[in-house]
């Protein structure tokens, strides 16, 4: 079964290109990074305007249709453009079309919409900006090309050196941060953490404590960032595991590669309180339906029983949680 651990954890790593096929990033969300944030902020568009708007007359794809629009435009007081990770969602939004008509329809809905939420000098930075991004989704297509289909870990690791190399020379430092930051940091923990549990001269333990000392080298606010992808990894390669006939000990194993050990018995613990709750009601279940199905009962009779037994067996509490 070791191995089920380590191709999921492969998985993880392979956030950085070979199995997605678009450079979307991982579903934390980059960190918001601007040096005009401090100054007063005029929003422009508002999260999730429906995308209804965004060119009257054009028919919207049936995958988008109804739905609302992921990302926000600002500006300063000055009216130039704030550059958050915001403007990259609304950016990946629109492009997530492309599959269901041509480029050139879906570049030029962009640009429509940001024609009609910005005014100068904001429009021109965004329409420049989405053209600097356009490059960019071009030539990591063709850098992509480059690199075999691989489970190598120096060859992934030369993969996302290059990703961001060309991020750095088409981007500025700002827009650079803003877009890719959390992605970066995440690809980059993550490919530390494969390293890691590939390296034989460790045990199982040692991996576990390296892996828990990787992640508390981070700075704080970056540890915070990383906690919703891992847990959601987790998830997600419990479940794998769990379909191929895993035990308690190989989900286990599976924590402490990925949360190292205190995070692990958290859970553990957290494990067996769910396990006692879902004892507790499906007792007072069956206690319950004995009651219903008592003959004799007026209906009355059998919901002040039912009501007895709760109070019996349930704080109020309890109840509440019970009843939702």
């Amino acid at each position: 079964m070791k191995a089920l651990i380590y191709l999921p954890l492969l998985g993880s790593a392979l956030l950085l290109g070979w199995y997605i096929t678009t450079d979307s990033g991982p579903v934390t969300a980059p960190p918001v990074l601007s040096n005009k944030s401090a100054e007063p902020v005029a929003p422009v568009a508002q999260l999730r305007q429906r995308t209804d708007s965004s060119k009257p007359g054009l028919p919207l794809p049936a995958s988008v249709r109804g739905t609302e629009v992921d990302g926000q435009l600002g500006v300063d007081a000055a009216g130039n453009l704030l550059i958050s990770s915001q403007i990259r969602h609304l950016f990946d939004y629109f492009l997530s079309m492309a599959g269901e008509e041509n480029s050139t329809a879906t570049q030029q809905r962009i640009r429509d919409y940001l024609t009609q939420q910005l005014s100068p000098p904001a429009q021109g930075q965004a329409l420049a900006l989405l053209d600097n991004y356009l490059d960019y989704q071009q030539q990591l297509a063709e850098l992509e090309s480059r690199f075999p289909e691989t489970e190598s870990l120096d060859d992934l690791f030369a993969r996302e050196q290059a990703v961001q190399r060309l991020r750095a020379t088409l981007f500025d430092r700002e827009t650079h941060a803003a877009f890719f930051a959390g992605e970066e940091i995440y690809n980059n923990f993550t490919l530390e953490r494969l390293a890691i549990h590939r390296d034989s001269s460790l045990d199982e333990q040692q991996k576990a404590l390296a892996t828990e000392t990787l992640r508390e080298s981070l700075p704080e606010e970056m540890q915070q960032l990383l906690v919703p992808q891992i847990h959601q990894d987790l998830r997600q390669q419990t479940q794998a595991l769990l379909a191929a006939g895993a035990d308690h000990g190989e989900i286990r194993q599976l924590r402490m590669q990925m949360l190292g050990p205190e995070a692990t018995e958290r859970l553990g613990a957290l494990d067996q309180r769910r396990a006692q709750w879902q004892q507790r009601v499906a007792s007072f279940n069956q206690e319950r339906d004995a009651i219903l199905d008592r003959p004799g009962l007026a209906d009355v009779d059998r919901q002040a029983a039912v009501n007895a037994l709760l109070e019996e067996q349930f704080t109020e509490t309890e109840r509440l949680r019970l009843v939702h």
